[in-house]
């Protein structure tokens, strides 16, 4: 599937050049040869590719589905490979245009034709094997067809897949964000490419980037269908999350900053975790002002730059660890019910009571206050993070040193 966009007449020959593409699946590799980062860097490599008999009739076609004002027009021609051999197309383009009828944009789908009385094998595993999921969806996003990457992306198969509104997947805050940009485009039988959740069956969520296209036959309707390309960039969101968190750590603690540890608690609870669960260790040092205040900034400021290292000498699980302010600490633990992680808590407590800090030939001894809590079920993160704090203020109420669920 590709998307291209172009303002000008195809007499020159220079339509795919002159105008500009926006998206290109990645299945497009096995058609011509090239990745679809080579065809959006120069969309020349695809118009090049056709031999020129078929390409002079297919520009000739589309010129006069554009003059007649057509909603949709398909292009046959021969592609050929960059490894010599070559395949019949059959490109089949859905015109957008805008209020005054002009052509802004042409949304296709690309599909190998078989010769006549040969096997159509190839087409259907070039659909199998695409690693994009391929979409047909009516106005309400109920799915009527699904090719492609439906198992690694969604993991059900197309056929469960085929009757299900992509509403029902989408995380619930998502839905209303892509309803106003759909109803946006749908007047104009538009285009539009959102990254949004889809649940997985293991229970957690896929980052998608969708490429919603009108269908063209619906074009005057209110609520157009669409055609759609899905492709997961979880990985790519993940990377994305973990470079931003390696660029903001707090020098002293070595922990992330608050802003950093925010948006990684956001994000988890975003993607959702494999095993359902988060939960949340938060706590401060008792009486650290006066810690300051007998032994000075710099005396505090060694007890803070401990924290850290105490913690990953003591866990055996996996954690993030975020510095909230001056003197407040935050573990993010997945996996975990609220007693597993307040046991967790407890083993804290009890290494951060029986350590001494030596500083200036003194020993200086400290405690915590913890508190622990796992996120409900549609839980925003501020009010999971609210709920932890509530919980380290009812263990700092009760004299410190100890640890407290949170209700």
């Amino acid at each position: 599937m590709a998307e291209r966009h172009t303002g000008c007449r195809l007499r020159d020959r220079s339509w795919l050049v002159a105008g500009e593409v926006r998206f290109v699946a990645e299945a497009v590799a096995d058609l011509g040869g090239h990745t679809a980062a080579d065809y959006l860097e120069s969309p020349q490599r695809w118009l090049s590719a056709i031999d020129e008999t078929s390409r002079l009739q297919a520009l000739e076609r589309l010129q006069a589905a554009l003059d007649a004002g057509e909603p949709r027009v398909t292009l046959n021609y021969t592609l050929g490979h960059v490894d010599g051999t070559s395949s019949r197309i059959a490109d089949t383009l859905n015109i957008q245009r805008d209020t005054e009828g002009q052509a802004v944009a042409l949304v296709g789908v690309l599909e190998r034709v078989a010769a006549a009385g040969a096997d159509d094998g190839a087409s259907r595993s070039l659909l199998a094997h695409n690693p994009d999921l391929l979409l047909v969806l009516d106005a309400d996003l109920v799915c009527r067809a699904a090719a492609g990457a439906v198992g690694p992306v969604l993991g059900i198969s197309a056929e469960a897949l085929v009757g299900r509104s992509l509403f029902e997947l989408m995380a619930p805050e998502e839905a209303p964000r892509v309803q106003r940009a759909l109803d946006e485009q749908a007047v104009t039988a538009g285009a539009a490419l959102l990254e949004l959740r889809l649940r997985h069956r293991d229970g957690g969520y896929r980052w998608c980037e969708i490429h919603f296209a009108a269908d063209c036959d619906a074009v005057s309707s209110v609520s157009p269908g669409w055609v759609a390309v899905a492709r997961d960039i979880t990985e790519r969101r993940r990377q994305a999350l973990q470079w931003d968190a390696y660029d903001a750590t707090d020098e002293l603690t070595s922990a992330l900053n608050e802003r950093a540890f925010l948006g990684l608690l956001r994000q988890a609870v975003a993607m959702g975790d494999i095993h359902g669960r988060l939960s949340l260790i938060v706590f401060e040092v008792d009486g650290f002002a006066d810690i300051v205040t007998r032994w000075g900034r710099e005396g505090g400021d060694l007890v803070l730059a401990c924290i850290g290292e105490m913690c990953r000498a003591t866990l055996r699980e996996r954690f993030s660890f975020g510095r909230l302010d001056a003197r407040g600490f935050a573990l993010l633990l997945s996996g975990k019910s609220l007693q597993e992680t307040s046991a967790i808590a407890e083993r804290l407590r009890a290494r951060f009571g029986t350590t001494r800090v030596e500083f200036h030939g003194h020993w200086l001894a400290f405690s915590v206050s913890l508190g622990v809590a796992e996120r409900r079920q549609g839980e925003a993160p501020e009010s999971f993070l609210a709920r932890a704090h509530s919980g380290l203020e009812l263990a700092m109420t009760h004299g410190g040193n100890r640890v407290q669920q949170a209700l």
